[in-house]
C-alpha cells in the first residue's frame, strides 16, 4: 500500500470512528429515556432487530448466503456477543447513575485497547498514541471529577462494559485485517444480538406508548449506524490510532445530558472535552506520515 492511500484510509477510519462513537453516545441516551418503563430484554432487542432487518432488506433472500459467508465463523459469534457484553451493563449502568458519568466510567475501554492492541493485534504502540491515550484518560477523570467523590457500587456495571467495548475494538480490527467485510460483519452481530435479545423482550414484554416507540426507533437507528462505522472504521486503521478518537463518544453523551435532560457542562466538562479534542489530534499527527 502506498504512502498516500494508507494516510487516506487512516483519516477516513478516523472519522468512521468519530460517528460510531457519537451514535453509540446517543444509544445510551435513548437507552436512559426507555429503562424505568420498558423491560431490559426490550431495549436489547430494539437495538438489534430493526437493523438487522434493514440489512437483510438490502442484501435481498439471494444475497443472505453471501451476506453472512465468512471465513472466521467463531471469531464472528464472539464479536457479534460483544455488543451485548457493552450494552447489557450500560442499560443498568444508565439507570442507575448520570448519563455523562456512566460514559466517562466506559472511556477505561480506549486505554484499555492501546495496552492489548500490541498484545492481541502485534500492532507497534507508538510513544505518541501512550501519550495521547494518557492524556484522554486523564481528561476522562477531569469530566468525572466531580462525581468520583463517592462512587456507588453501579459504577462495576460501566466498568465491566469498558473492558468488553476494548475486546469489541479489537476484534473489530482483527476481523478486518483478515478481510471479512464490513457488511458480514455487522450481518453477524446483528444476528447474534438478535436470537440473545429476542427471548428476554418476549418473556417480559412491555407495551410502549407512541413516544416510546419513537424513542426506540432512535435507539434502533443510531444503534446500526454505530457498529457499521464501528466496523468499517477498524478495517481501515490500527486499534491504537483510533482508540483517542473514541473519547468522541463524550461528546455526544453531553449533548444528549443537556438537550434531553437538562444536565448542563460545567468547567470541569469543558476542560475534559478541550483535552479529549487535542489529545485526538496530536495522536493523529504524530501518526501521519511524513510529507516528501
Amino acid at each position: 500500500m502506498d504512502e498516500h492511500k494508507a494516510k487516506t484510509e487512516k483519516i477516513a477510519g478516523i472519522v468512521m470512528l468519530i460517528i460510531s462513537v457519537m451514535s453509540f453516545g446517543a444509544v445510551d441516551g435513548f437507552s436512559k429515556m426507555l429503562v424505568d418503563t420498558q423491560s431490559f430484554g426490550q431495549i436489547m432487542l430494539t437495538r438489534y432487530l430493526p437493523s438487522f432487518l434493514a440489512v437483510l432488506l438490502v442484501a435481498g433472500p439471494g444475497g443472505w448466503k453471501g451476506l453472512f459467508a465468512t471465513r472466521s465463523p467463531s471469531m464472528q459469534i464472539l464479536r457479534g456477543l460483544t455488543p451485548i457484553l457493552v450494552g447489557g451493563p450500560m442499560v443498568f449502568a444508565v439507570r442507575y447513575l448520570p448519563l455523562a458519568e456512566a460514559t466517562v466510567i466506559l472511556f477505561a475501554g480506549p486505554f484499555l485497547v492501546v495496552v492489548f492492541s500490541g498484545i492481541m493485534l502485534g500492532e507497534r504502540v507508538s510513544a505518541s498514541s501512550w501519550i495521547g491515550v494518557a492524556i484522554g484518560f486523564l481528561a476522562v477523570v477531569v469530566v468525572a471529577r466531580p462525581g468520583f467523590d463517592a462512587l456507588s457500587v453501579y459504577a462495576v456495571f460501566p466498568a465491566t462494559a469498558a473492558v468488553f467495548y476494548a475486546l469489541l475494538q479489537l476484534l473489530s480490527r482483527q476481523l478486518g485485517t483478515r478481510g471479512e467485510e464490513t457488511r458480514t460483519t455487522l450481518a453477524w452481530t446483528l444476528l447474534v444480538g438478535t436470537l440473545v435479545s429476542l427471548p428476554l423482550a418476549v418473556l417480559d414484554w412491555q407495551t410502549p406508548t407512541a413516544w416510546q416507540w419513537l424513542w426506540m426507533a432512535g435507539l434502533g437507528f443510531t444503534f446500526g449506524v454505530g457498529q457499521y462505522f464501528l466496523a468499517k472504521a477498524f478495517a481501515l486503521a490500527p486499534a491504537n490510532v483510533l482508540a483517542p478518537f473514541s473519547y468522541f463518544q463524550i461528546l455526544s453523551a453531553v449533548a444528549f445530558g443537556l438537550i434531553v435532560f437538562h444536565d448542563i457542562p460545567d468547567l470541569w466538562t469543558v476542560t475534559g472535552i478541550v483535552m479529549i479534542m487535542g489529545a485526538g489530534i496530536y495522536v493523529f499527527g504524530r501518526n501521519a506520515p511524513a510529507k516528501g
